[in-house]
């Protein structure tokens, strides 16, 4: 490894940007010069905690100065104006100086050693990156690794984001390169001026801010111990503002011609990986995004993944400049591939996996990445419980867009119901909050638009519930030969089912993989009294037909991690899907023919059909979400090898084709909209949603469904 200099190489010498290799600095300001020369008392300054005051017009009664506390705890403040700068400008420059020493250096060529990112990478983007630098400040060799952070983390408001023409704000966390220790916060702010642009920096180091990147009470104990023998150098203040001033100010002269020379507007510039059909891998990075290894045939551009929500932004305002469409993936369990087109950009949130619990409150957020399985198991840890997916591996961002049929959602309604707000970036590229009093159009049109919402979703806010006392499952296993008498009892009973019980049942070749062809019923119990949870029995205990089952269990509580395991038996990873679905309110007698063919049809296990008792009440919510029924009926065919693809890809929508006049419409979940298509939002809801969408995506970026019939 080469070692680190102060100064060019004369490999450097050899870089397209060689001409910027300036050594010389012009004197610093009178106003820099003041404040070196005097330190402010303590408490003179804003500590970090009230730093979102730079978003306030006008001036601080400190820009420029420094302070230092007893403990070691240290301020710095420095403005530089910057004539004929931009923002955009500074954005850029922190993205693209960090992969190279030699870049690093055009900085403060004779303080700046080296520079290179974390990860390894090389590209341009910085937010949710880290980047391993060595410098002099003054006399001191300072090795640090700058974390960049989002304003958001930092406090700042949607428009530290939004208005990047007018304000760029670079947040970050200072700490160790190799040892688990931060020992500070920087901010700069670059504001639009009438002649340029101007740099307000901040630093808060040592003392106080001296932290470990980790939680928990050793960490505490561990952090409390590190702020009483770590001391920055007596003189840190004062050589940090003088150098901030130096570096700033150098840059500043040549910016504008780097800028112009080395900036690339066409392209995509996000901390995230992108990922082009170009390259050789793409298919398998593609269908590794993908839960149903089925070869549909539509190959989007690209695929970005996201690491935070300037790049979803930055993806927006791209796709907008580039005339490019865009579609979002959260999970990949849309069985249609519905994010997988052709000539578009798809949006991969598989990064976005956060959520912050309010156990007072009973309230969450959650990021769209985020496996509802892996969110209900911290629920239970806490006593608290949300109508989360069946399966694992069903990430909330789709799940809650198309409405949401989760544990216990008989009893709380679909999940969607529950989503108190979200954060959203438009069609635009602008970050917007939506809830029941502002952005109200896109809040209606979230909670149920599904693949077909014109916005990215970055986080949820979610009503929580008290986790239900009393849980268990009864199930009762059948032969095939008792189709008739065990379709007759489900319909027959599924009226009176109480709302605390979701009964369904499964039809498959081989129930439990070992009894043959048969229909397995399932009664999950999700009960807050005793009361509740006996009359929740009732209907299976007392059951006509019980004697007639291979299989009967008494009520018993698994755990939560056995009821995901025993749904997750019916949808095996790694294998190709057909599924379609439809409501119905049809008779028995009218149905039963067709269920009939099902059995008789019906491909090897695990392909299966599900019959789902759903009889609800009235929708009391004023959402996109509008099409329900007595009954859902989904059909699933799956299959491992490629070649049995023309064997068995059609048979769902086939199936359901047959019988669609006794149909109500389906649920944007399990459906085949690229096969066949049926309403999914009552007339009048999908009107309002389409014109929602032409006024807030009137160039149509963002992708709608597959197909639909209005």
């Amino acid at each position: 490894m080469k070692k680190a200099f102060v100064g060019y190489s004369d490999e450097d010498k050899k870089e397209l940007f060689s001409k910027f290799y300036i050594t010389s600095f012009a004197p610093l300001s009178a106003e820099v010069m003041e404040a070196l020369n005097k330190p402010l008392v303590w408490g003179s300054m804003l500590d970090i905690e009230h730093m979102t005051a730079l978003e306030s017009e006008g001036y601080m009664d400190v820009e420029t100065g420094f302070c230092v506390d007893t403990d070691g705890s240290t301020m710095v403040a420095v403005k530089t104006p910057m004539p004929n700068i931009s923002p955009k400008m500074w954005n850029w420059w922190f993205g693209w100086h960090g992969s190279q020493d030699s870049r690093y250096k055009l900085w403060h060529p004779a303080a700046h050693l080296s520079a290179k990112w974390e990860d390894g990478r090389s590209d341009n983007g910085y937010i949710g990156r880290n980047s391993i630098i060595k410098e002099y400040i003054g006399e001191n060799l300072l090795n640090a690794s700058i974390q960049f952070k989002s304003p958001l983390a930092f406090g700042f408001s949607n428009a530290a984001l939004n208005q990047k023409e007018k304000v760029v704000y670079i947040c970050a966390e200072l700490g160790h390169p190799t040892l688990p220790v931060n020992y500070g916060y920087l901010i700069h702010q670059v504001r639009k001026t009438t002649n340029g642009a101007e740099m307000r920096s901040r630093f808060w180091v040592g003392g106080k801010y001296v932290s470990l990147r980790k939680e928990g009470k050793i960490a505490e104990a561990v952090t409390a111990f590190l702020k009483t023998i770590k001391s920055l150098p007596q003189n840190f203040g004062h050589d940090l503002l003088k150098h901030c001033s130096e570096e700033m100010s150098h840059l500043a002269t040549f910016l504008p011609q780097l800028y112009k020379e080395f900036f690339d507007e066409n392209q995509l510039i996000i901390s995230g990986l992108t990922h082009s059909k170009d390259e050789s891998d793409f298919e398998k990075i593609m269908f590794g995004l993908l839960y149903n290894k089925q070869h549909f045939g539509r190959v989007p551009d690209i695929i970005a993944e996201p690491k935070t929500v300037e790049d979803v932004i930055a993806i927006i305002r791209y796709a907008n400049k580039v005339g490019k469409r865009v579609t979002v993936l959260s999970g990949g369990r849309s069985f249609s591939a519905n994010a997988m087109r052709n000539d578009v950009i798809v949006i991969s949130m598989q990064n976005f996996k956060h959520y912050t619990l309010n156990v007072e409150a009973m309230t969450a957020t959650a990021e769209p990445g985020l496996g509802g399985a892996d969110l209900m198991k911290v629920l239970y840890k806490n006593d608290l419980f949300f109508p989360t997916g069946h399966c694992e591996g069903v990430c909330i961002g789709g799940y809650l867009l198309q409405g949401g049929y989760g544990w216990n959602g008989r009893k709380l309604g679909i999940a969607c119901k529950s989503v108190l707000g979200l954060d959203i970036v438009t069609a635009s590229g602008e970050l917007v909050h939506a809830n029941a009093t502002q952005n109200t159009d896109l809040y209606w049109a979230a909670r149920g638009a599904g693949a077909g919402f014109f916005g990215v979703v970055v986080r949820f806010y979610l009503q929580l519930y008290t986790l239900p006392k009393y849980q268990a499952i009864i199930a009762h296993d059948f032969s095939i030969k008792y189709l008739e008498d065990v379709y007759y009892w489900a319909y027959e009973v599924g009226p009176s089912v109480p709302k605390t019980v979701e009964f369904q049942m499964m039809m498959n070749r081989n129930m439990m993989n070992l009894l043959g062809p048969g229909i397995e019923a399932f009664a999950p119990i999700f009960a807050n009294t005793r009361d509740e949870f006996e009359e929740a029995k009732q209907f299976m205990e007392n059951s006509p037909i019980k004697q007639k089952a291979l299989i009967r269990t008494p009520a018993f509580n698994p755990g939560i991690n056995v009821f995901y395991k025993a749904t997750m038996e019916h949808y095996p990873a790694n294998y190709n899907y057909g599924v379609d679905n439809m409501w119905t309110h049809a008779s028995i007698d009218e149905l039963l023919p067709y269920i009939k063919e099902i059995a008789e049809t019906l491909p090897p296990a695990p392909s299966h059909f599900l019959w789902l008792n759903w009889y609800p009440d009235p929708l009391d919510t004023d959402m996109a979400y509008s099409k329900e029924d007595n009954i859902y009926m989904a059909l699933y065919s799956c299959w491992k090898n490629q070649e049995d693809t023309p064997h068995y890809t059609n048979w769902a929508s086939d199936m359901v084709r047959r019988m669609q006049h006794y149909s109500s419409g389906i649920q944007l979940a399990d459906e085949g909209l690229h096969k066949r298509s049926d309403k999914f939002l009552s007339d009048d809801n999908f009107h309002k949603l389409q014109a929602i969408r032409a006024d807030r995506d009137p160039q149509g970026l963002f992708m709608e469904w597959h197909s639909h019939r209005f």
